[in-house]
Formats: C-alpha cells, structure tokens, sequence
C-alpha cells in the first residue's frame, strides 16, 4: 500500500551536511511503520530550494530517497524571516489566502507525484489538511494540538495581553507579539476551513473526539495511539518499588515552551509556595522559555520560586533527570492551562516517574487521578505544591503511582498494536 504523510516536522530526513538531532514521536512511528508500507513523507522548509536539473531558478518542492523513504521538501518562504512577518502583519485576508493557495497547489502536486492510495495529515495546525479539497485520495487528519480551545487558553489569567506584548519593552519583541497573535487568529480560521473538507480522524483522547465531533459532526473516528521516542521504551529496573526511600531533597522535573498557556507562571507560584513550606527540592525546567514575562506578572523571580531553566535538551537530558534509581527521586509536573495529550507526561509516565499533571482537554485520558498520577486545577498553585507536597512525603504513594503509571504507558503505547490500528485504518479507507 502507497501511503503519502504531510508532517509538521522532516521526520527522519535528514538534510546533506547536517547531522540528525533526534526523534520526535513522528520519526519513532515511521521507523516502524516505513517497511509494512510504501512511504513518502512531505514536509515544509523555509529555506529556497535549488534546482537538481542543472537549469536555474528555485521549485516549489523537490523529492529525496532516503532509507527506503521517498522525502518531499516544500519551500514555504512566508512568515520566514522578519521581512515577511511584517508583511504578514500589514497584509489581509486576501494576501494570506494567496499565499496558501500557492503552498497548497504544491501538496496538490506531491499527491499526483506519489500517487498514494491513502494520506495521512499530522495535525490541524499547518495548512496541510486543505489538500483533502483538492484530491479524492482518502485522506486521513491525525489530530494533535486543537488550535481554537488552545487559542482561548493562550495568556493565562497572570499574563495580561498588555504585558505579553510589552515585555521585554522592544519594538522588535512587540512586533514579534503582534505577529503571533494574529498567526494564531490565521491558524484558527484555517483550521476551520481544514475540517470543512475533511472527514476522516485520527483521536486518542475523549477530549479531542469531542472536540473533533464539534467542528467536523459528520467526522468518521479512529484510534490513533502514539509511539514513544526510542530510549523511553528501555526497562529501568532500579525502581521505586526496589529502592523506597526518604531523599535530601526532591527533583522537580518539567518540559516546556514558550506559549503563555503551558504555564510558566504556575510554575513560579507553586515553586514559590513550596519554599515557603520548607520543602528542600530541585526544579528543572527544560525548554525554550525565557522567564521574565512570567516574573513580571506574578512578581517572582526564578530564584525566589527554586526553579532552574535548563533550556532545550534531548532525551538523555529527560531521561537522566526522571528515571528512577537509588539515592534519587523525581516527579514530574506539567502545568499547562491546555492540553490534548501531552509526549511529556507519557515519557514520564514510561519512565516510572509519578506526574502531577493540571486537569485539562485530553489530560484525565492519560491520568486516572489518585492512580497513576495526581491532577489539580488549572492554574491552582496551592493545589499544585500540596500535590507536590503529599508525593515528597510518602515514597510508597510515589512507588505505587509511578508504577501503575508505567504500566498504563507500555499498554498505551505499545509499537506493535499502534502500527496495526494505523495499518488497519488505512486498508479501511482504501477499501
């Protein structure tokens, strides 16, 4: 079977002279699946692409067999550079929608070229999904984030819109504000417009099938689970349940963005709280966050919180920090305001590290609360450290979470049973 995937990320290509920096769970699942299948993958780069003819002049996308894979590159030159994220700003609706016209005749192009007899669209955030209009090719939406529950969520109650587009006080910073308020008022409307025109979904927790079934009524659902990077399926046997014990101090572990709704400022007001409770801890966040906006909304430092923005890092990084072993705990905690379902909490969980996890969209599908791990409300700080609170004081509450969470995860990501779920509904669409 020919199977075509539109992917917000190059999967496992990799560029000439570039050395490949990771998976994500995208990569994970076309090493499993790329031998079962015949499979192309299209994704977009901003950077031009040259002609491989010898004739001059740039393409729209160009193709690249790499390890039995058939790669379609896209050049996508809008909103690349800071030029074309002013023109964006002062463009309207009419500019925006020639400029998608032209991205999507591209995919409209790829889908004649790979001649796929079924294709898989990884989430509703890219324009990829409108190719459903232009092809009679079943085409399938993997659904990930949903952008307009996640737009509402977007400045938490802390960040007021003032203070978002104000900080740091720069015109270049302003301007960047600016431009990804509007982006994501773009990328809702597109998305509307994505499932007008498709029919086929791809779900994995109760709050994204309802969600799904509101904007799409006639929506046909399946199951689609996801595969793990690689190093997180490992059995780490020294595990709570072999080395209970009281540490000098607890390690807060956390993955993170930028975006207001992931939660920074919870952070900082829970870490805040639970210094004040004399609890003698570590809290490691990783990711591409800068936390002044944050500290100037809630009036809390990094320092006052005990909270210590490690930046971006691989899975050793994730890894080191959350597995379990002698001399050492972890919990991990995820504060965001909205959520389908998170990698992060399910590389936790894997790991046999307990979550404490807010109780939004498609989270309490990943926790059954008070057994494999603990949910509180949104943006509840004093929740949160009392959650944090009741796992440093009882290493067997943290054993017994950690390990029924283990468990749940090897079952909810099991390689095997995903590929043939996926295999299945694409045999069901070709028909």
């Amino acid at each position: 079977m020919r199977v075509l995937w539109f992917a917000n990320t190059p999967s496992r290509y990799t560029a000439p002279g570039s050395k490949y920096n990771g998976y994500g769970w995208v990569a994970s699942l076309e090493e499993e699946i790329a031998g079962r299948v015949s499979l192309s993958v299209a994704f977009t780069t901003a950077g031009p692409l040259a002609r491989t003819d010898g004739r001059r002049g740039k393409v729209a996308w160009q193709k690249e067999e790499q390890n039995g894979v058939t790669y379609y590159l896209i050049y996508n030159g809008y909103e690349a550079s800071r030029r074309d994220r002013m023109r964006f700003l002062l463009s309207g609706r009419r500019q925006r929608l020639k400029e998608e016209a032209v991205l999507v005749d591209a995919f409209a192009d790829i889908v004649r070229d790979a001649a796929p007899d079924v294709i898989e669209v990884f989430g509703s955030e890219h324009a990829f999904g409108l190719v459903a209009g232009k092809t009679d090719v079943p085409v399938v939406l993997h659904v990930q984030g949903i952008l307009g529950p996640f737009r509402q969520a977007y400045l938490p109650p802390a960040v007021p819109k003032w203070r978002f587009l104000l900080t740091p006080p720069a015109p270049g910073a302003f301007l960047h504000r600016l431009f990804t308020l509007k982006q994501w008022r773009w990328k809702c409307d597109r998305e509307r417009r994505i499932h007008a025109v498709v029919r086929n979904y791809l779900v994995r927790t109760d709050w994204d099938r309802a969600e799904t079934l509101k904007m799409q009524p006639q929506a046909r659902l399946f199951h689609g689970g996801e595969i793990l990077r690689p190093p997180f399926y490992k059995t780490y046997q020294d595990a709570y349940t072999k080395h209970p014990f009281t540490p000098d101090y607890l390690l807060l572990v956390t993955t993170i963005s930028e975006a207001p709704y992931k939660g920074t400022d919870l952070l900082l007001r829970t870490g805040k709280l639970l210094r004040e409770k004399g609890l003698k801890f570590r809290w490691y966040v990783f990711g591409n966050v800068s936390p002044a906006l944050f500290e100037k909304s809630v009036g809390i430092t990094e320092e006052e919180a005990g909270l210590e923005f490690l930046g971006v890092t691989d899975w050793h990084g994730i890894v080191t920090a959350l597995r379990p072993r002698e001399g050492h705990r972890s919990v991990y905690v995820h504060p965001s305001y909205i959520e389908n379902s998170s990698n992060s909490i399910c590389e936790a969980q894997i790991l046999g590290a307990p979550v404490v996890a807010c109780r939004v969209g498609g989270t309490p599908s990943l926790i059954e609360d008070g057994v494999t791990g603990l949910m509180v409300p949104a943006g509840d700080a004093e929740a949160m450290a009392a959650a944090i609170l009741s796992l440093a004081g009882d290493p067997g509450k943290c054993a017994a979470l950690a390990g029924a969470a283990r468990e749940a995860a090897l079952a909810r990501h099991d390689k095997e049973r995903i590929v043939a779920e996926l295999i299945h509904v694409y045999e069901t669409l070709h028909g």
